[in-house]
């Protein structure tokens, strides 16, 4: 009976290691996330804060409306940046855990393996012996 703990962890090793490694993977890629964001937020309101500035000056209606359209145009421009780099990490995230997983697929196969040889060794040995 106490060969059965001992049998039991083996296969839990490889899968622990799996697991730490989808965690490690999971927080690097949600502080990348929270880097973009903190960092798209601060260029935008570093953008806001120009944008006022810029239309407080003008002179004229036509003026500010100009400005406004410019400033529009450049923020649509941002937003596809954004969205794309925001892809990015969202893909190259999802290459890794994929990875991960194809990983964790190929060791659960290799100890489905390993314990089904393991099982079948005792009917050998006995068929053997008849």
């Amino acid at each position: 009976m106490s060969s059965s703990p001992k049998n039991a962890r083996i296969p839990q090793q490889p899968s622990l290691d799996i697991t730490l490694k989808f965690l490690q993977v999971s927080i690097n890629n949600v502080e990348q996330l929270v880097n973009f964001q903190i960092s798209t937020s601060r260029e935008h309101l570093d953008n806001y804060a120009k944008s006022i500035q810029a239309l407080s000056q003008a002179s004229t209606p036509q003026e500010a409306l100009n400005q406004i359209s410019d400033l529009a145009r450049a923020n649509a421009n941002k937003a596809m940046e954004c969205s794309g780099e925001f892809c990015d990490i969202l893909s190259k995230a999802q290459e890794e855990l994929q990875g991960l997983a194809l990983e964790h697929l190929s060791s659960m196969q290799q100890s489905l393996q390993g314990m089904s040889s393991y099982l079948q060794q005792p009917t050998t040995e006995t068929s053997q012996k008849k």
